[in-house]
């Protein structure tokens, strides 16, 4: 997988804005991050398992890391746990951009394994209201 796409990186950005990333504390993003991996998790489980999302997210992090040298620690499979930390100890801006770069990632994934018109359905169950889940390709059909 080559870099991962504007518009996934946009759409973890907005993502994380709805779970109570502002961008104006590291600890705020952290909890952010950690409530959208427990969203995208549960509405994951049901079709890759447990194991299978965490194997997703071991996987994004490791491919994230070559931009983010930060996640180098979050590539191993308690790596949720060490995320956390990791985004605490960045700025404010550095810590949502890891964290977008990071389930931006997790996105493309997502999006490579079960489709795009899948994907934006297991969005919308977790985010009924968010803003433009859609990108460009999906308006056209």
């Amino acid at each position: 997988m080559g870099r991962t796409s504007t518009a996934q990186v946009e759409r973890a950005k907005r993502l994380l804005a709805h779970e109570g990333d502002s961008g104006s504390s590291s600890a705020e993003c952290a909890a952010a991050a950690w409530r959208l991996y427990e969203k995208l998790n549960a509405r994951l489980a049901p079709l890759l398992g447990s194991v299978g999302v965490e194997a997703l997210f071991v996987r994004s992090a490791k491919l994230a890391q070559n931009e983010f040298g930060s996640l180098a620690e979050v590539a191993t499979p308690d790596g949720m746990k060490k995320l956390g930390a990791g985004l605490q100890g960045l700025t404010p801006g550095e810590a949502t951009r890891v964290a977008a770069g990071l389930f931006g990632t997790f996105l493309e994934l997502m999006t490579t394994f079960i489709g795009e018109r899948l994907t934006i359905l297991i969005l919308r169950s977790a985010w009924p209201t968010i803003e433009d889940t859609t990108t460009p390709r999906e308006t056209k059909k």
